[in-house]
């Protein structure tokens, strides 16, 4: 039992570290120039698929894709609401 504690003790702080690295994001594009700001969604997607094939290629597990796909959405969210600013 104090194995499964500790592990869910560990995702909630990954869940944590996820939020605070959008936070972060959400700054970074605020500051940015409105040039800068409408190049990240193409910059975004292309990075984005580079680690899927880098994923792709290793051996990690499917959760990971499911991670990377959920963040992938919030930091495409977070982009097209900060473009419109």
């Amino acid at each position: 039992m104090k194995d499964l504690q500790e592990a869910t003790v560990k995702i909630c702080e990954l869940k944590g570290e996820n939020l605070a690295l959008l936070a972060l994001l959400a700054c970074l594009v605020k500051a940015s120039s409105p040039y800068e700001r409408n190049a990240f969604p193409d910059a975004f997607e292309r990075e984005l698929e580079s680690a899927r094939i880098k994923w792709l290629n290793s051996d990690v597990s499917e959760h990971v894709s499911v991670g990377l796909e959920n963040m992938a959405t919030a930091i495409h969210s977070l982009l097209d609401s900060q473009s419109r600013i």
